[in-house]
């Protein structure tokens, strides 16, 4: 029987349980944290130290409610040396753990703490979603550890690192270890080419523009209920030339400036509201995507409005790992028809579509869904873009595209609806 225990970093245990100093070694980013997951508590290695299986546990408890009371102005703060020895309970707390488990659950990141590399011998490193990863990142574990056998895990075609220093970019830092083995040992490479969540329709334009039309689907979904002039359509593009506006939002990393387009916020709440009160799709099986924060708040204030809250709205870069029935994707970036350049270089394309035209962000963002896909944008613009123009002529060819107005939702009797 496999014992798995999860492992975080030093940072997010002191969350949990801090000790006097520790606010100390805590930056702005780790302080929004989000604690270790509560589910995963009977695995999470900080909380098993404290159980009575473990032999320092009673020892790491009297200490921990020591702080607590000290926290409280109950009790005066721990000694110098009373904190040595709370940390050297707690290292060998971990030890006695990492050495009863056989697989241990942690990031690239925290894979080379002292603590855990002393104690345990990786001979095998799985690193899930390593396209998503820098190529030192994925590189830790693999130097603070002499595995036998690894193994990446990933998505090249789908998001790459997120480096914000565009010198870095340029200089590589973008290109994951993942994407570097794949295009330098294809015959290392086994791609798992059985999908199970699209509609074949929904799957065929990523399986053709991203996987050398190597996608298998091996679900049958029921057909969708968006309609293109009461025409039935598994894939919708809507063109809507609306305005493209500058708003200051709040993200966890602080106030930034990002777009809105209240044009395409309308019309994508209003195909919400009608797969919900229409087609009596649950509200947990429809989400509303859009590359930008400014966008995704705008939207969310407005289902909150209509008392539609349980929705998903947020960015196609959260989404990843993420599926629902319907999508919903507002592009935003939006001009007037006669400021358009029809040979556009890389430059204006840039300026004027930004990430937006990123073929690994539309790639995520288009194999979401389940049953119905239903993108909002200017065509005009987007035709601007390579990776979006093969994405609309593919549409075309289906009678997938046409204005927005001319998108519907087809009307379900409650008693025939029967959720996936």
């Amino acid at each position: 029987m496999l014992r798995p225990l999860r492992v975080y970093s030093q940072q997010v245990e002191m969350l949990d349980y801090p000790y006097p100093g520790s606010s100390l070694q805590l930056s702005r980013s780790a302080l929004r944290q989000e604690h270790s997951k509560p589910q995963l508590r009977s695995i999470t290695l900080h909380h098993l130290m404290r159980m009575d299986h473990n032999p320092f546990s009673q020892e790491i408890k009297v200490f921990d409610n020591k702080i607590k009371r000290a926290f409280q102005k109950e009790e005066a703060e721990l000694t110098d040396d009373e904190v040595d020895q709370y940390k050297a309970l707690l290292r060998k707390a971990r030890e006695f753990e990492l050495k009863r488990h056989d697989i241990i659950l942690c990031t690239c990141t925290a894979s080379s703490s002292p603590g855990l590399t002393s104690a345990v011998s990786a001979r095998q490193i799985l690193i899930d979603e390593c396209a998503m990863a820098t190529e030192p990142q994925s590189l830790i574990p693999l130097v603070s550890n002499k595995p036998e056998k690894v193994v990446l895990l990933g998505d090249d075609k789908q998001l790459r690192p997120i480096i914000k220093n565009k010198r870095a970019g340029n200089l590589g830092m973008s290109r994951s270890l993942f994407e570097r083995y794949c295009t330098m040992h294809r015959e290392w490479v086994i791609m798992l080419d059985t999908q199970y969540r699209m509609h074949e329709e929904i799957c065929q334009f990523p399986s053709e523009a991203y996987y050398e039309n190597r996608l298998i689907t091996a679900v049958k979904r029921p057909n969708s209920v968006l309609l293109i002039d009461k025409k039935p359509k598994t894939i919708v593009f809507g063109h809507i030339n609306g305005e493209e506006i500058s708003l200051v939002v709040s993200t966890k990393n602080g106030n930034e400036n990002s777009k809105a387009n209240v044009a395409e916020q309308n019309k994508v709440v209003e195909i919400a509201q009608s797969l919900v009160m229409k087609a009596r799709v649950e509200e947990e099986s429809i989400v509303i995507l859009s590359p930008y924060n400014a966008q995704v708040s705008e939207i969310k204030n407005c289902l909150k409005k209509k008392k539609l809250s349980k929705i998903t709205v947020t960015t196609i870069t959260k989404s990843q790992g993420s599926e629902w029935r319907y999508v919903i994707i507002s592009t935003v970036r939006s001009l007037p028809s006669q400021q358009i350049e029809k040979d556009a270089d890389r430059g204006w394309r840039s300026k004027h579509l930004g990430f937006l035209g990123d073929p690994n962000q539309i790639n995520v963002g288009i194999t979401r869904a389940k049953e119905g896909l239903c993108i909002i944008g200017n065509q005009e613009l987007l035709d601007c873009s390579p990776a979006w123009n093969k994405l609309l002529r593919h549409y075309k060819a289906k009678s997938s595209v046409t204005t927005a107005e001319h998108i519907s939702v087809a009307e379900r009797a409650a008693s025939r609806f029967h959720p996936v």
